[in-house]
């Protein structure tokens, strides 16, 4: 019984439905509610609702969800250990590339500067003088070989004196040396002096600040976040199904909360060239113009990718197509009968209500928008409007009307 109350509580319901629709069957104004009054409706006939195929564009968007980001970020940190001297901006501070943000205390750095200079100026000193001997005794190797060659002096005192030379040669190659490594810990210390400026690495805005003057600093600890937002960037995990349709330069709309009905148009710049394991999705990348600088990153983003776009193409209701075992279809009305045949289409793209019809169908033509489950081929039909009444009799009450208002005119 209780099955029996339920089934009884569906039919009724629908039956409801239909009626408020203006497609049951005792519908006042329905073919077969006339008939059964006695008033010559035409039975059998199946009231439906009609829309005509036109030619217009159509496109397939691909809708996700994201963040905005930032086109460049970085978390700026000193490349040498120090106090915090000067703190020269604060959070949102405009800044440019090369722009000093903090400085750090100089003098220990300085010192070891003047002492690197001073090394090096001993070094040079010393390699002066060693050069300055192994020439003197170059010189004297020169008459020592003269001689030898004339008998006046022995072999042996100029085998000495080579042997001598080659010392002092030797001597000023390490003098060279040290020289060379006194001049680079001057460079080495002139650089990390250099680096006590914190300089901006390209032009955008302080996002954070994250200490103040007086602390205590080294190369892992960050001073400020500078971020570039213009343009600004969506980055989308796109689906594997999607995936293939995405590629660089496609048209793309974004929407943010902060600014509702709006939509910022931007296009794809970046694909990932992989897929996640785990998720099977891939990373696209949406860039956005931001010239005024209102969008910012962190927003809230509703993407739209324009996957696939059509022009010039016909395109019916998408209520119109219904799918039977021999393909997808919609019921097309007859021009000389109040019937409907039912038309098998090729349909392509779907987008707000339309759908592409490829093959199948011609400008013009009126389709089944409402009603179609209750049709078969050849139906008998009545097209009624939104409100349930029959389109046909209410064309010839305004014609009926039309035709008054002349003859009122004419007796006026």
């Amino acid at each position: 019984m209780k099955k029996l109350a339920y089934t009884l509580v569906v039919v009724l319901a629908a039956a409801g439905a239909l009626y408020s629709l203006g497609l049951g069957p005792f519908k006042e104004g329905t073919a077969t509610g006339q008939q059964q009054r006695g008033t010559g409706g035409d039975a059998g006939a199946v009231s439906v609702r009609v829309g005509r195929v036109r030619v217009g564009d159509i496109e397939e968007r691909l809708s996700y969800v994201g963040t905005l980001l930032a086109n460049a970020q970085v978390t700026v940190a000193p490349k040498v250990a120090g106090r915090v001297e000067i703190l020269f901006v604060n959070v949102g501070d405009p800044v440019k590339e090369g722009q000093l943000l903090a400085q750090l205390d100089k003098d220990e750095l300085a010192e070891e500067v003047k002492e690197a200079e001073a090394s090096v100026q001993v070094s040079e000193a010393t390699l002066k003088g060693k050069e300055a001997e192994l020439g003197d005794l170059k010189r004297r190797l020169d008459r020592y070989r003269i001689l030898s060659q004339k008998n006046f002096i022995a072999q042996e005192d100029v085998d000495t004196l080579d042997s001598q030379t080659a010392a002092a040669a030797a001597q000023v190659d390490l003098a060279r040396a040290q020289t060379a490594q006194m001049k680079a810990r001057l460079d080495n210390a002139s650089i990390r002096l250099k680096h006590t400026d914190v300089i901006s690495p390209f032009a955008g805005y302080v996002a954070r600040r994250f200490l103040d003057r007086g602390a205590l600093i080294n190369p892992t600890t960050p001073l400020a976040t500078i971020v570039d937002i213009d343009p600004v960037k969506v980055v989308l995990a796109v689906v594997e199904k999607d995936y293939r349709k995405v590629s660089p330069g496609q048209a793309a709309a974004v929407a943010v909360d902060a600014y509702p009905g709006r939509q910022f148009h931007g296009k794809v710049v970046r694909m990932a060239p992989v897929l996640d394991q785990e998720t099977r999705t891939g990373e696209v990348e949406i860039e956005l113009a931001n010239p005024q600088e209102i969008l910012k990153p962190g927003m809230f983003a509703r993407a739209e990718i324009v996957a696939e776009e059509r022009r010039g193409v016909l395109l019916a209701p998408e209520g119109a197509q219904v799918k039977r075992p021999e393909g997808y279809g919609v019921f097309q009305v007859l021009e000389d009968a109040p019937r409907v045949r039912f038309v098998v289409i090729e349909p392509g793209l779907a987008h707000e209500g339309w759908v592409e019809v490829r093959s199948g169908l011609t400008e013009g033509a009126r389709v089944v928008t409402l009603g179609s489950s209750l049709l078969r081929d050849g139906q008998r039909i009545r097209v009624i409007d939104g409100n349930g009444m029959d389109e046909a009799p209410r064309e010839k009450d305004d014609q009926k009307l039309k035709k008054q208002g002349k003859k009122k005119g004419k007796r006026s």
